[in-house]
């Protein structure tokens, strides 16, 4: 399946398979529950600041929003790796999203990057 072009569609897509990847069907121990807790909150946000950045007031504005969809990412990428490497519940199904987190971190550097440098009219 090709990925859509849109970026806030790829980050709202992003965000549902972080919801699909957690694991439902059993109670999570202490630990996992807060890096899994971590993970849906910091990866379904990366979204909302983009629709937010859509309707922005001003190119510093939409900058900003993008910045912290960003950072929500490269948290995100964090709890990813996390549940990987101590092998919690539902590991099995976050290499496909750490590549994912990774192709969208690299297209929002390049778009806070060109907006930055554009010139104001």
């Amino acid at each position: 399946m090709a990925k859509p072009f849109d970026i806030r569609e790829r980050a709202f897509l992003f965000a549902y398979e972080v919801l699909a990847a957690f694991p439902h069907t059993r109670p999570l121990d202490p630990p996992c529950w807060r890096v899994w807790s971590q993970l849906v909150a910091s990866g379904t946000s990366v979204g909302a600041h983009l629709e937010e950045a859509d309707a922005a007031s001003s190119r510093a504005h939409f900058i900003a929003l993008n910045r912290g969809a960003l950072r929500e990412l490269r948290e995100a990428r964090y709890w990813l790796r996390l549940v990987a490497a101590a092998q919690l519940r539902g590991h099995e199904h976050v290499a496909p999203l750490e590549q994912e987190a990774g192709e969208l971190a690299a297209i929002l550097v390049t778009l806070i990057k060109r907006a930055s440098a554009a010139k104001t009219p």
